[in-house]
């Protein structure tokens, strides 16, 4: 029996990259055809805020599928939504993190459109990168996650050049904010840090429609295998504006949920050789 090209070049992948089955949260395919990339999968994400819950995907570069950087708010059952704000409340910094399950899939355009406004997903105690990424024990199961809004979109445009400084998208509701690392070219990492509030400047309106804040004194590259945000104020440009400087106090409070170069974010982890 002929087998497709698609499918060849699968077996090739797995056989090469030994790593990448054991991401199995998500599907991997070796095509570069747009409606191939867009066959309904499984999306790894994190889950950060308390009273407000926000979905931070898991983008890889390596798989195309997956080159989106997008951040949902969402909702959870009550019962459930109590028992994760607990936890979250005691493990201010701990990747929980959530995956679509199996029968219900979906592909990220679709969250985009609103084709697809709500769907089941495992709950997972943490995340690391071993494997080529991996969840923590299973916290619940079968839960059905209702998708409010679609808070940033970003399908990956390799035409873009990397920002000579560091950009991070800040955003948040209410008493809580958040800040993720704006990802452009393969290698990269992906950040997470939840704030401990708002920062001043900005008001309800920006932090819920998210602007990004350029870090004019930390430069994009070499990418670092830690975070390259350390304790302390940064200077930094609204929208990379030279009128609007705003001063990012990023210090004890804040706390680093993600960072890494792995989880197939890069074809190949700079971190690992």
């Amino acid at each position: 029996m002929k087998r497709s090209l698609a499918t060849l070049l699968l077996a090739l992948l797995t056989v090469l990259s030994p790593h990448a089955l054991a991401h199995s949260a998500h599907e991997l395919h070796a095509v570069s055809n747009g409606a191939d990339a867009d066959a309904p999968g499984n999306h790894g994400m994190f889950m950060v805020g308390s009273q407000t819950l926000f979905l931070v995907h898991m983008p890889m570069f390596t798989t195309e599928k997956h080159m989106y950087q997008i951040v949902l708010q969402a909702s959870l059952p009550a019962d459930v939504m109590t028992q994760y704000q607990a936890l979250r409340a005691a493990n201010p910094s701990k990747p929980y993190n959530l995956i679509n399950v199996d029968n219900d899939t979906f592909t990220l355009p679709q969250l985009k459109s609103g084709e697809v406004t709500s769907f089941k997903a495992t709950i997972y105690d943490g995340y690391s990168n071993d494997g080529g990424g991996t969840p923590g024990p299973v916290l619940f199961d079968n839960v059905p996650v209702t998708v409010e809004s679609v808070v940033i979109y970003r399908p990956f445009n390799l035409g873009i050049d990397r920002p000579k400084q560091l950009v991070y998208t800040l955003f948040g509701r209410g008493k809580e904010a958040h800040l993720t690392h704006y990802i452009a070219q393969d290698p990269d990492f992906q950040e997470i840090i939840a704030l401990p509030g708002p920062p001043a400047p900005f008001s309800a309106a920006q932090l819920v429609s998210t602007v990004d804040l350029n870090f004019t004194t930390v430069q994009s590259l070499p990418i670092v295998c830690q975070s390259p945000l350390k304790p302390g104020v940064y200077p930094t440009l609204l929208e990379g504006r030279a009128d609007a400087p705003v001063a990012l106090d990023l210090g004890p409070a804040a706390q680093r949920v993600w960072y890494s170069t792995g989880n197939l974010l890069n074809k190949t982890d700079p971190c690992q050789r």
